[in-house]
């Protein structure tokens, strides 16, 4: 008996850990990769402080995300809301990045459906347009000459005339055996049914687009693009091609790899090439329905977050006291939940000393 209590005991111990360790789920039922994501901006940090002239982002990197405070459902598979962290919002962090990627998608996603509201017949294209690959020192003035002739190609009274709508989304991957790196946009076009009538004066060609590109960049060297049309535009099908055309400008794969042990190990060349590259360039865009619908909405949220903190002021300017925040799937009050990063375990912990309100 006395045995039984001591292992009892211990099995409460092990699940005590586990519920303090941070599981944070998405919509769809998976995990979101804190831990994997701080480990590799610690290896990311790490190589900063060795490579010269970029020194200075490895505290800002080293410290980002070190703690998160969340607003937690006490039912652990109804998920967990942000509410506090300390992101350094450095371009190539891997913390920050899929953040931003995420703002992106849900700005893109809430674009897309609201012209589709409007515009209940359109369909999304998807238009990728490539270039040959290229060394790290042209990564700037590659990403230049990409932007300068999206510009020639999307005033073609051709290109003009066939689309609504549209997004892009530059991305850079690295080729790890050449060495070099691809350049290519992600596009969305949202065009009017007449775009696919018979001997539609709007539609355009495979060939047609490729020529377009070839002459928008200056390069016929150029031998791929690749147009498709998304013709089942239900929710889960308008998500997932958001997904794909609003992708952030590099992946961490492009410059952190895994030793044999699983360790994250920084291409400090290629995060160099990238830093340089990318600094101080827009790499998304927005025309036509878009742009006119995202400021509108830019504008509503701002009253939105105008009116809300006034509700939450008394007649004398004091807060109000707050409410409490409800789960959206069962209506119970969240809880506070606050982790810090534990570099042994390379883990996130629960800090419960930290916490406010009742523990799940």
């Amino acid at each position: 008996m006395k045995n039984k209590k001591k292992n009892q005991g211990s099995q409460d111990q092990k699940e005590q850990g586990f519920n303090d360790f941070l599981h944070d789920y998405k919509k769809s039922g998976k995990l979101r990769d804190w831990d994997q994501r701080k480990t590799m901006a610690k290896a990311v940090a790490k190589a900063c402080s060795q490579i010269p002239g970029l020194e200075k982002y490895a505290p800002r990197i080293w410290e980002c995300g070190k703690n998160l405070g969340f607003k937690a459902c006490i039912i652990l598979d109804h998920g967990k809301k942000l509410k506090r962290a300390n992101f350094c919002h450095c371009r190539l962090c891997p913390m920050c990045q899929p953040i931003k990627a995420s703002k992106v998608r849900n700005e893109v996603y809430e674009l897309a459906k609201a012209h589709l509201e409007k515009f209940t017949e359109d369909t999304p294209l998807l238009l990728t347009l490539t270039a040959p690959n290229i060394t790290g020192d042209f990564i700037g003035r590659e990403i230049d000459a990409h932007m300068k002739a999206f510009e020639r190609l999307i005033k073609r009274k051709v290109v003009k005339e066939m689309n609504r709508s549209w997004f892009k989304a530059l991305e850079i991957t690295k080729n790890h055996d050449r060495k070099d790196y691809h350049p290519h946009f992600h596009i969305l076009l949202m065009v009017s049914p007449e775009y696919f009538h018979k001997n539609s004066p709007l539609y355009i060609t495979h060939e047609k687009w490729l020529k377009l590109w070839q002459e928008a960049k200056r390069d016929p060297s150029i031998t791929q693009v690749d147009i498709r049309a998304i013709k089942d535009t239900g929710e889960g099908k308008l998500e997932a091609i958001i997904a794909e055309v609003a992708k952030y400008a590099t992946k961490p794969s492009s410059y952190i790899s895994k030793d044999k042990n699983g360790n994250p190990v920084v291409d400090k060349e290629a995060f160099k090439d990238l830093h340089y590259g990318l600094r101080g360039r827009r790499t998304i865009g927005y025309g036509g329905y878009f742009k006119k619908v995202r400021k509108e909405i830019k504008l509503l949220k701002l009253e939105k977050a105008a009116a809300e903190a006034a509700e939450r002021l008394n007649e004398d300017g004091t807060p109000k006291e707050e409410k409490p925040e409800l789960c959206r799937e069962c209506h119970q009050p969240m809880v506070d939940e606050n982790y810090s990063y534990l570099d042994k375990l390379r883990r996130y912990f629960r800090n419960r000393q930290q916490d406010h309100g009742p523990s799940p």
